[in-house]
């Protein structure tokens, strides 16, 4: 119970970790500068990993990234290689843990963490103090495996399919390496570091399991790293030998770092690979119907049922918009995708519309270019307010409390109107559409209220509202325009 209560406080400590790193300002702007160089990429990913102490977080980061068409694959693996290499360093930091280091640690972090201004380095503080109590815990409880290890004896590659499951599965390859420190007395170095480089291929679990869950560029990102980190291991892995001078943490920095400057030549390659065998998907509308232009009713209740997509697809883009402004993380890549859904299924309407109206001369199909016109521009809109709270960040400013809370409000106010407004333009249900068209005014006078209430911040003399006040009355008036544009919309299902 021993072992595995001290593999709990070291999962924990890394999680506090990389929260109180989390808040480290300018990882975006960082980013931004390192697209366009390979070697500014790798550097870049080396240091993100060391500031935020995850290579996995920062692998999903890069998995987001490649979701939004800001990343191609190669770029998106070299983040993910090189952020894990910055972050192997931290279990350098482990490795020296001490009892009395970790209580101090603990007790400097407590106060820290009660101020909301000192938060962040508090949990940085209590992470460590947590990491390193939990690897003291891990030495003592692992003795109760010494004769589980001796009945088994379990060789060099068995230790190292071990360290792939673990790390696969607790999403951790420092985790793992942790562990086998703490085994080494019973495993002996080689076994040790056997299991350690296991641990550093079996990390790339993480985006098998985000491939189940939906995010399907995780396969492919997957694969690449599985497979790139499994040949380069093996020359490690039959060197074992030779490099026990290097010690556990040397081969889990080095390995690391080799994986990710060895990346760099063969990216072309892999992206060959996996383009054959993940071909991406294309979007296309689903409703327009070639054959159908030539029974034009039927024809516009497909143009009806495919605005309807592009409706949900712009509904999509805000829901994402209201939680990155909720978490303060995440950028414009995450709505890529759906912007691109949104123009790609717009210039189709627009395009069958207008082949209507030339065989039909029906006001309709004014009314449907309008319409598909007006959803392409609130995509755009909800993708600014993005872009605004993504370049305050990249200053290293952030809303005070009550500013974003009552940004989160307006957000999730017009997202539940937008939603309205997207099953009414589908269905053309003109009650429902009446109903959001109803709460004009007091949508207005609710938004009057938060300016009001920014205004009193701003007499107040806060420091964060006036650092931030154009932004902030900025994604108001975006949010403002994109109620109106859902008003103006509401007004064309009623003329259908």
């Amino acid at each position: 119970m021993g072992f595995l209560a001290g593999l709990a406080l070291l999962l924990l400590g890394l999680h506090l970790i990389g929260e109180g790193l989390s808040s480290v300002k300018g990882k975006r702007y960082l980013l931004a500068r390192a697209f366009s160089r390979p070697g500014s990429l790798l550097f870049s990913g080396l240091l993100l990993g060391l500031l935020s102490g995850s290579g996995t977080g920062l692998s999903l980061l890069a998995l987001g990234l490649l979701e939004g068409g800001i990343f191609l694959l190669g770029q998106a693996a070299l983040l993910s290689l090189a952020a894990t290499a910055g972050a192997s360093a931290w279990v350098g930091v482990v490795a020296l843990a001490q009892r009395e280091v970790a209580e101090v640690l603990l007790a400097l972090g407590l106060p820290l963490f009660l101020f909301r201004g000192s938060r962040s380095g508090g949990l940085v503080l209590l992470g460590l103090g947590l990491l390193s109590l939990g690897f003291l815990e891990m030495g003592q409880g692992a003795k109760a495996f010494a004769p589980l290890l001796s009945l088994l004896n379990p060789g060099l590659w068995a230790l190292y399919l071990v360290g792939i499951v673990l790390a696969f599965f607790l999403g951790t390859a420092n985790g793992v390496v942790v562990l086998a420190l703490a085994l080494m007395p019973f495993l002996g170095q080689e076994g040790s570091m056997a299991l350690t480089l296991g641990a550093g291929v079996g990390v790339s679990g993480a985006l098998f399991l985000a491939a189940l869950g939906g995010r399907r560029e995780g396969w492919a990102l997957g694969v690449v790293l599985l497979g790139h980190r499994f040949l380069f291991s093996l020359p490690f892995l039959l060197l074992l030998g030779p490099l026990g001078g290097i010690g556990v943490v040397g081969l889990h920095l080095l390995s690391h770092l080799a994986y990710a400057i060895a990346f760099l030549p063969l990216q072309g390659r892999y992206l060959r690979l996996t383009e054959d065998l993940f071909p991406r998907r294309t979007v296309s509308p689903k409703y327009l119907s070639p054959e159908a232009l030539e029974t034009p009713s039927l024809a516009y209740a497909l143009v009806q049922r495919e605005l309807g997509r592009v409706a949900d697809a712009v509904r999509d883009m805000l829901a994402r918009t209201v939680r990155i402004l909720a978490q303060e993380e995440g950028g414009e890549a995450e709505l890529e995708a759906l912007e691109d859904k949104v123009d790609r299924l717009t210039r189709e309407v627009v395009l069958y519309t207008a082949e209507l109206s030339t065989r039909t001369r029906d006001e309709r199909a004014v009314r449907f270019f309008v319409a598909a016109s007006e959803l392409e521009h609130l995509g755009d809109l909800v993708r600014r307010v993005v872009r605004q709270a993504e370049k305050l960040w990249a200053q290293g400013l952030t809303f005070s409390p009550e500013g974003k809370e009552d940004l989160l409000e307006a957000g999730r106010l017009v997202l539940g109107r937008l939603e309205r407004m997207a099953a009414a333009l589908a269905t053309g249900e003109k009650a429902l559409a009446e109903g959001v068209l109803s709460e004009e005014r007091e949508v207005a006078a609710f938004l009057d209220r938060l300016r009001r209430a920014h205004l009193s911040r701003l007499e107040s003399g806060r420091a964060e509202s006036r650092a931030t006040t154009l932004a902030h009355l900025d994604l108001l008036i975006t949010l403002e325009e994109v109620s109106s544009g859902v008003d103006r919309l509401c007004r064309l299902v009623q003329e259908l």
